[in-house]
Parts: structure tokens; C-alpha cells; sequence
């Protein structure tokens, strides 16, 4: 009968064995039922490693009966970075007859875990009850996960030991405490003053005082002290104490361990001078800083919320922000403002009306801040800072008043002008065409010299005051931001021409000469622009030069290329402005003009129309100009119109923008 054979005759055995009975059982049924008894694990492998014995012992530590383990094979059971250090002892043990090894492995247990388990193997192939390798194994995992903790403790905490014998000078230190402190164990004192070359002297009366107590009471003490190191620094050492009896029950000696906290006393005293610090800062504030939790319930208030609502800190502290407080009209936007910050963490601002002590309504405005957890994801609080914009508001107020009055009155004066521009216009044209008649007799002679000279006049009157309609309706247009570009392709060249002709007429009346300057080879000889537009800005260009020019004097028009565009400059040699007053013009009204019987001929209203339509246009003037010795407007125009929408006018005007040199020599020259 092999031995798993007697191993199983015995199966069936439940009685109790008692031990004058032992000597007349079987001696293998005595052994079976020591070995299904035993706490330990006891394995029988083959040469190869399989199993052909488990005993039950094995259900305890890995959670899996003993039978399905029988077969297979230990390094397929094992964790995978212990199999191959387990092939290479179990080799060892296999070779040598009667050798035993000792080896730690881990094993898969049943709930998914990996169990530590110490195994002693003894090669028994020799012996015929055997045939095997016996492995006896013991569930090690508990200590060893103590043993780790321990050496973590050991390696991460500056931690060290003493013991201060009954009657002796001074505790006997470990080197702990002599790391700790940067010393050698030698130069730790050993007598009855080392408190004195050890402890802070602030610090010396509460630990001797500690130390007495565990002397007497017998009762565990705890304190943090400072221990002067080897530099001369002082470490926050925490102590910990207790008496130790001895074979008399008496105390025999203060056993203590000793940590070094010098890092985390350090973090906690800033960390409450920092919040000394700031809670200084946020009473002091004249803004009010509140800090509430992610439902709007307050946790703090500053002492300005007294200053600017007249209620104490204390009457928020616990509530909610909700209507008792807020505008009703306001509410809903403070509510929403939380949700946004606490929810979706972002900082908000917002104005709200706050209820004052006196039942009145402050302006506030507010910023809230999110205050995150650890990883980042959760706002956990909310910091809002609040400060009084009364008087903010009341102007705010004032000049959306003003706005209104100002729109109101400017879309009555737009009203005005174009009803004004229409009902002018009928009569002059019929005073102008009725004086033209006159002028040239077309029905007979007048009867008079005189005549001729009046409806002379009676037409260039009325020919001006409907140029002056025509710009005053333009110049409305263009501040209330109706005024319509129609962009096409332009001729430069006809359209450069056709301007000089219309108004050689007068400037040879004046004794002034003409000039065109435009080189047949540029590359640009047509733009996209509105040719009502570009015309009107070369006609006022052109009669200011004619007007402001004495007798015998030059206008010239010189077109080059510019950057991404053309350059369109009208210069003469007349009177010249004072440098003084050049940024005056471009504005609607302005006139800069040394002669007062100039001036009345003009309205001031030409450049101001030559500025607006080039910037309609998506381009700029500039102006130079000299006493006595002459002006040049240049205005850029870029290929194509950038339709830019027109802004209402204001009093102040940009920066003229200085022509480039090259161009200005260039004009000058002409």
C-alpha cells in the first residue's frame, strides 16, 4: 500500500484520540491526524516541482481547498517575480540529498490578494515513506508588514530614545537623539546640568517639570521643547515619557522617545503669523472681504461691512446671502454669480444693491473668487471682496442721463438739418437758376450796369449757401453713421483731371496756376473707391489751396504710391498755418485763417468732410504747413475701401500722422 493509500484508509476516523489510547492506534493514523491538525502547511513536491501532497492546512492561508492543488506545479502558484529565485533554490535542494532550504514567496489568495508565506524545504526523495521534497510553510504576511512599517518609520522619522535611570545625573541618549541634534553620542552632556547646555532656557523649567511629574504620578507626559544642535540652532524636539517599575514596584526609570518636529512647529508659527498677518490686512481693508461657503452661507465678515451698511460682522456670520439682503431686483443675479463660481469655478464680478441698517439700498460692487481642494477639481469655498461704488453709480446715472439728452438732441438736430437741407434747397435752386437767367439777359438787356452786377452776386451768393447746405447735410450724415459708401472702380487719372477743371475757372479768375503731377508708368492707375466721394475730397482740398493762395501763386496735386494703397497730396505756396493750430483742423466748424475776410467765406466745415470721408474709406490725412511759405494735406487711401462704420463725432481729434519724407520732398519739388 503506497502512502497516499494509507493516507486515505484513515479518512473516515472522527472519534478523539486520548493519549493513554495512542500506544494502540496505528502509528499512521496517529501521524494523519497530527498533520491535518497542524496550523503549518504541509507540502510534499516531486523532482519537478508538482504537488502530490497538500494538507488542509492550506485553506486557512490562501483560501483554497487542497485537493485542486494536487498536480500542480509550485512556480506556476508562486508570484511572478519570485518564481524564477524559487526554481534556483528549489535546484539547490533537489541536488543535494537531505539539504534543507529556507525561502519567502507569495501566493495567490482566493479574494485576489498576494499572502506572504515562509517555506523550509527538506529533500526526503531518498526515503520511501516520502519520495519527495517536504515543504513546511507558515503564513508570514502580518510580520512582514509590520517589519516594512517599521523600516519605513526608521528611515522616514528623525525619532531617537533615552532612559534616565532613578538616580543617576542624566538620561542615557541613543543616537537618535545625537543625530538628531548633530552631535556625536560622545558630546551629549552626561551630568546633572545638561539641561542646561541642552534645553532653551524658556523651555528648561517645563521639562524638568515634566520629568518630575512622570517621576512621581507614574503618568505618561508629552511636550515639545527646543534642544540646542551642534550649530547652535535650536530643534522642536517632542518628547514623549513614562515611568518604568522595577522588581519592587517602584519607579526604577523615565524611559522616553524622542522626535524631531522642528519642520511642522515652524509651518504652524508662520502659518499663524500669516493669518495674523491677513486678518490685520482684512480689518483693516476699507473694502469688506467675506468668506462663504459653497451655499452662500457667510463664515466671515471684515469689520467694514459696519463702515458701509451699518450692521455688525455678526449679524451675517451663519446666514445665508439671500433677498433679506439683497435688491430684489438684484437677487437673481447675485444667485446666479455663486452658482457660476462655486459650480463651474471661475471668478465672477457683479454690481447688487445691498440693504443698509437704515432700510436704504448701498451700491456694491463685487469680486468672487473660487477656493479649490487639493487636486484642484472641487470648489470648496468662496472669497468675495465687495467695496462701495455710490458715488460710481450717481455718475454713471449722470452720464447715461446726459447720453440720452445728447442723442435726443442729436437725433432732433439730424431731423433739423435734413428738414432744413430739403426746404433750402427748392428756393436756392430757384433763386440760383432765376439769377442765372439774369446774369446772361436771356429775355433783354437789364437797363443797367448795375443789374448785371447784382444778379452777379444773387448767384454766387446762392451757389455757395447750397454748397454750404450740401456739406452741413453730408458732414450730419457722416456723425449720425448714415452716410453710404458706393464703392466702384475709378480712373486716378480722369478723376484727378476732372477736378482741375472744375475749378480752374476760379483760380484763374484769382491769377493761380494748376498743376497735375502723375507718372504714366505707376502700377496703380485705378482704385475701388466712391467717385461722389474721392471727387468732393479733391474739390475741398483744392479750393481751400485756391483760397488761402494769393495772386501768382501754385497749386499742385501729386499722386504717388504708397504702402498697399496711393497717396493723394494738394500743396501750395500760400499764406501757410501756424504750426499751433494745425490739429484744430479736421474738426466740424474749425477755421485757421489769418485773414478775417477769408475766413467768412468758408464755413470751416471742408477739412472736416476731407477727414471723414478718407477715414470712411479705411484711410488718413495728414497736414504740414509753414508761415508764408505753404500747406500740404496728403491723404492715404488704401485699393479698396475698408467700409469702416463712422463714430459720432467728438471734440478731440487723432494725432495728424507726418507725411514720410521721401513724399513730402517729392510735393515739395512740385
Amino acid at each position: 500500500m503506497d502512502r497516499s493509500a494509507k493516507m486515505e484508509q484513515g479518512a473516515g476516523m472522527a472519534a478523539p484520540v486520548r493519549a493513554d489510547d495512542r500506544r494502540s492506534l496505528p502509528v499512521e493514523r496517529f501521524y494523519r491526524a497530527l498533520v491535518e491538525n497542524a496550523g503549518d502547511i504541509l507540502t510534499i513536491l516531486d523532482r519537478d516541482g508538482l504537488i502530490t501532497y497538500q494538507s488542509p492546512a492550506v485553506r486557512e492561508v490562501i483560501g483554497v481547498s487542497e485537493k485542486p492543488l494536487i498536480g500542480h506545479s509550485i512556480f506556476s502558484l508562486v508570484h511572478p517575480d519570485d518564481r524564477e529565485r524559487l526554481r534556483k533554490r528549489f535546484a539547490e535542494c533537489a541536488r543535494i540529498p537531505d539539504s534543507e532550504v529556507m525561502e519567502t514567496v507569495r501566493l495567490p489568495h482566493a479574494n485576489g490578494t498576494w499572502r506572504c508565506v515562509e517555506a523550509r524545504a527538506r529533500n526526503l526523495l531518498a526515503d520511501p515513506d516520502v519520495a519527495g521534497i517536504l515543504c513546511v510553510s507558515r503564513d508570514v504576511t502580518e510580520t512582514h508588514r509590520l517589519e516594512s512599517q517599521l523600516r519605513d518609520a526608521e528611515q522616514l522619522a528623525r525619532f531617537g530614545n533615552w532612559r534616565w535611570i532613578k538616580g543617576e545625573p542624566a538620561p542615557q541618549w541613543s543616537r537618535g537623539v545625537a543625530r538628531i541634534l548633530g552631535r556625536e553620542e560622545a558630546q551629549l552632556p552626561r551630568g546633572g546640568d545638561w539641561y542646561e547646555h541642552l534645553v532653551h532656557p524658556d523651555d528648561r523649567d517645563e521639562l524638568l517639570s515634566k520629568f518630575l511629574d512622570a517621576f512621581e504620578t507614574q503618568e505618561p507626559v508629552s511636550c515639545v521643547t527646543r534642544f540646542c544642535a551642534d550649530d547652535g540652532n535650536y530643534r522642536y524636539i517632542k518628547t514623549h515619557a513614562y515611568a518604568e517599575g522595577d522588581a519592587h514596584s517602584e519607579i526604577g526609570a523615565l524611559v522616553g522617545l524622542a522626535e524631531d518636529v522642528t519642520e511642522e512647529v515652524e509651518a504652524e508659527l508662520a502659518l499663524r503669523a500669516n493669518e495674523a498677518r491677513y486678518r490685520l490686512m482684512t480689518e483693516q481693508a476699507s473694502d469688506i472681504v467675506a468668506h462663504y461657503d459653497t451655499l452662500s452661507q457667510v463664515i466671515f465678515m471684515s469689520p467694514a461691512v459696519e463702515q458701509i451698511l451699518g450692521r455688525k460682522p455678526e449679524e451675517f456670520i451663519g446666514r445665508p446671502v439671500d433677498e433679506s439682503m439683497i435688491h430684489p431686483d438684484d437677487f437673481p443675479r447675485v444667485r446666479d454669480a455663486f452658482i457660476e463660481c462655486a459650480v463651474d469655478g471661475r471668478q465672477v464680478q457683479f454690481d447688487c444693491r445691498f440693504l443698509h441698517s437704515n432700510g436704504s439700498y448701498i451700491w456694491l460692487e463685487t469680486t468672487m473668487s473660487p477656493v479649490r481642494n487639493e487636486t484642484g477639481k472641487r470648489t470648496t469655498e468662496i472669497i468675495g471682496v465687495s467695496r462701495h461704488i455710490g458715488e460710481r453709480k450717481r455718475h454713471e446715472m449722470e452720464l447715461m442721463d446726459a447720453r440720452e439728452r445728447a442723442e435726443a438732441a442729436n437725433r432732433t438736430k439730424s431731423r433739423f438739418l435734413a428738414n432744413m437741407s430739403h426746404e433750402l434747397r427748392t428756393p436756392l435752386n430757384a433763386i440760383i437758376g432765376f439769377s442765372e437767367i439774369l446774369r446772361m439777359q436771356m429775355f433783354g438787356q437789364l437797363g443797367h450796369a448795375r443789374y448785371l452786377e447784382y444778379a452777379q452776386l444773387i448767384n454766387e451768393s446762392g451757389a455757395l449757401l447750397l454748397d454750404l447746405i450740401s456739406d452741413i447735410l453730408d458732414m450730419s450724415k457722416i456723425e449720425a453713421g448714415k452716410y453710404e459708401l458706393h464703392p466702384e472702380p475709378v480712373d486716378l487719372r480722369n478723376l484727378m483731371e476732372s477736378s482741375l477743371r472744375l475749378v480752374r475757372g476760379r483760380a484763374e479768375e484769382n491769377g493761380i496756376g494748376l498743376a497735375l503731377s502723375m507718372a504714366d508708368d505707376m502700377a496703380v492707375d485705378e482704385i475701388v473707391a466712391d467717385e461722389r466721394a474721392l471727387k468732393q475730397i479733391m474739390l475741398n482740398l483744392l479750393s481751400n489751396s485756391i483760397k488761402f493762395t494769393p495772386s501768382g501763386g501754385k497749386v499742385s496735386v501729386n499722386v504717388v504710391e504708397a504702402e498697399n494703397g496711393i497717396c493723394i497730396a494738394v500743396s501750395d505756396n500760400g499764406r501757410g498755418i501756424p504750426a499751433d493750430q494745425i490739429a484744430r483742423l479736421g474738426r466740424p466748424f474749425e477755421q485757421v485763417a489769418t485773414d478775417a475776410a477769408l475766413s467768412k467765406q468758408g464755413t470751416g466745415l471742408g477739412l472736416a468732410l476731407v477727414r471723414s470721408l478718407a477715414e470712411l474709406h479705411g484711410g488718413a490725412i495728414s497736414i504740414e504747413s509753414e508761415l508764408e511759405k505753404g500747406t500740404v494735406v496728403a491723404v492715404r487711401l488704401p485699393l479698396t475701401p475698408h467700409c469702416v462704420v463712422p463714430m459720432p463725432a467728438t471734440d478731440e481729434v487723432p494725432a495728424d500722422e507726418p507725411l514720410e519724407k521721401p513724399v513730402l520732398a517729392n510735393l515739395a519739388g512740385g
